[in-house]
């Protein structure tokens, strides 16, 4: 069932599409701007072809990534230990009856 207000808004609609058909209308590009877009397109295109194969020829990383990855990694390790020994600390320079009733 269409109500009065649908029937309202779709007449507006249709004044809206017609107004805007005759106030815009279609152009054609000049050549000038059709022959750059060709031009553009075809560089864009041709480039997309060729930069895949640079970008992902031979990478050589060498032993950098083993490198940069074992000082992550020892780090981390150290990182853990003076944490673990801080707190270590801290719990026997606390009083006994503090600890016992820390666990």
């Amino acid at each position: 069932m269409v109500t009065l207000e649908r029937q309202s808004e779709s007449a507006r609609g249709m004044d809206i599409e017609a107004r805007l058909a005759r106030a815009l209308k279609p152009v054609a590009p000049a050549p000038a701007f059709r022959a750059r877009l060709r031009e553009g397109l075809r560089l864009a295109a041709r480039h997309q072809q060729t930069t895949p194969a640079l970008a992902y020829a031979k990478r050589n990383e060498g032993p950098w990534g083993w490198l940069v990855g074992a000082a992550a990694l020892g780090s981390a390790a150290g990182l853990i230990a003076v944490m673990l020994r801080a707190r270590q600390t801290h719990r026997s320079s606390q009083p006994a009856a503090l600890q016992e009733t820390a666990h």
